[in-house]
């Protein structure tokens, strides 16, 4: 106490500011311990029952396309093979496209057509809204009770929609069922094996753990089969959301309805090639998350038809994105608390057993999760074991990119829609050229200057003995400029 007023040491500070960004991640941490051991009790059969063999309904089949040239005649050659009747189905693509897709697609269409499937092209002459703005733009083509939610490069399988059908009778609060996820180019390189990697082990903890919960998750928009009343209920896209899927899938949830997730029947996409992309997408998708989360939040808390966890729940997983701020923030503060002498080693929460315990349960169930998505699939190797530790750090690297999306999005700014390139099966340098301009922005700035600063505190607080600490910084720092490609850059620019 100085003359009357009550002095705070630093370190107390610094510890409430890091317990401050933790828990809420934290929270979120242990409830996705809660998804993963539920998910253990997912019924493994539920994808096996009868599809329907009489009175089969009018499904329509919807899918979005921008300069998707390389995929779309793929995808849509896909729906010719489903065993269902060609007469009940009827094929609507959206189609912003400026360049060779539109041909594509015409011809296709044209085929399709042929073969006995109605299909139609909806265009417009601008992309206003990205692609919810397509779908709505599509949306009085649909027909029928059900629409196949497709996206350009998603692959169905023959028994996925007659599979997906039969689901509807469990539960008559079911609204969609979405399908996992498989992925065609997974073994083309390191990078797409992580990201396939990433997705399965989401696919299992998330919608597998939420099927057995009852608990809200969000959907993938390319791999959903969802009711046309339960669509036109919630008003369809909402035109300015540049996360079509998780914003339908909340407006869904809290209408009152609920989704079921099949795990053995698979539709297959294309997965990014490298980590550029694969942080573009991150950080849409963060923006995204939490615009929705930001506009919905009232709505959410305030629906008479979810129950009070299950409000919590959407929000938890909306605001998911908060996580790599808070890892930033804790992070740094502490390391930076350290060098300046604000506080000693010893009252560092990265020197607590209490909390070293604490966040280190979660990583434990981040790697037994990955183990299991791996023998759910039935591809648990050495190989694929191998990936796990790996995994852990590349989501470090993308810590910037989504923690800019975060900020983005709770300023509600206005996000950018970015597309993920897809190159097909048989990439070649002719479709890697096509995508020349997915390059740097201003995101890289910040990820450049976090990185050097991490590694070059993280050697300093080495030197405090907090190995911990310094072993997250450096990296951080490593892989967030591995992954910015800056042998590429640099040589591109000095040649």
């Amino acid at each position: 106490m100085l003359g009357g007023w009550f002095v705070i040491e630093p370190w107390v500070v610094i510890a409430a500011i890091s317990l401050a960004f933790s828990i809420p991640v934290l929270l979120s941490s242990y409830y996705a311990v809660i998804l993963f051991v539920s998910s253990l009790r997912y019924p493994k059969l539920l994808g096996n029952l009868s599809p329907p063999s009489e009175n089969f309904p009018l499904v329509s089949v919807l899918i979005a396309s921008y300069n998707e040239k390389f995929v779309i005649g793929r995808t849509l050659d896909a729906i010719k093979g489903l065993d269902y009747p060609v007469g009940k189905i009827h094929v609507i693509v959206a189609d912003d496209s400026t360049d060779d897709t539109r041909s594509v697609i015409d011809n296709k269409i044209e085929e399709l057509n042929l073969a006995g499937i109605m299909a139609h092209v909806s265009r417009r002459n601008n992309r206003e809204g990205f692609k919810s703005g397509a779908l709505n733009h599509a949306a009085p083509l649909l027909r029928g009770e059900y629409v196949l939610l497709l996206d350009a490069d998603s692959t169905v399988t023959p028994a996925s929609l007659s599979r997906g059908l039969a689901a509807f009778r469990l539960d008559p609060r079911i609204a969609f069922v979405s399908f996992r996820v498989g992925h065609y180019n997974r073994e083309q390189n390191l990078i797409t094996r992580l990201f396939a990697l990433s997705q399965d082990q989401g696919d299992t903890i998330t919608k597998m753990g939420s099927y057995v919960l009852d608990a809200p998750y969000s959907f993938q928009g390319g791999f959903t089969l969802m009711l046309l009343a339960v669509l036109r209920e919630v008003g369809f896209w909402t035109n300015d959301s540049i996360v079509d899927d998780a914003d339908l899938s909340c407006k869904v949830y809290s209408a009152g309805w609920r989704g079921i997730y099949l795990s053995d029947v698979k539709v297959f996409g294309e997965d990014p090639s490298n980590l550029e992309v694969w942080k573009k997408q991150a950080a849409r998708v963060s923006q995204g998350w939490t615009k929705c989360a930001r506009s919905n939040w009232r709505k959410i808390l305030g629906s008479n038809k979810l129950t009070p966890w299950k409000r919590i729940a959407l929000l938890l997983f909306l605001l998911g994105p908060f996580s790599a701020l808070s890892w930033i923030v804790v992070t740094f503060v502490s390391a930076i608390g350290l060098i300046l002498g604000f506080s000693a080693p010893t009252n560092s929460i990265f020197t607590s057993p209490v909390y070293v315990t604490i966040v280190t349960l979660p990583l434990v169930a981040f790697f037994l999760s990955g183990a299991y998505a791996l023998q759910v699939q039935k591809i648990m190797t050495a190989k694929n074991l191998l990936l796990l530790p790996l995994l852990s750090y590349t989501t470090l690297c993308m810590a910037t990119a989504i923690t800019f999306g975060f900020l983005q999005g709770i300023r509600g700014r206005p996000g950018f829609f970015f597309r993920t390139p897809k190159s097909g099966v048989e990439s070649n340098e002719r479709s890697r050229q096509y995508f020349h301009d997915i390059r740097h922005d201003r995101i890289a700035i910040a990820e450049a200057v976090l990185a050097i600063l991490a590694i070059a505190i993280g050697l300093i607080v080495l030197t405090e003995g907090v190995w911990v600490l310094s072993l997250s910084l450096a990296g951080f720092g490593v892989l967030t400029l591995k992954s910015m490609s800056l042998s590429r850059i640099l040589g591109s620019r000095f040649r």
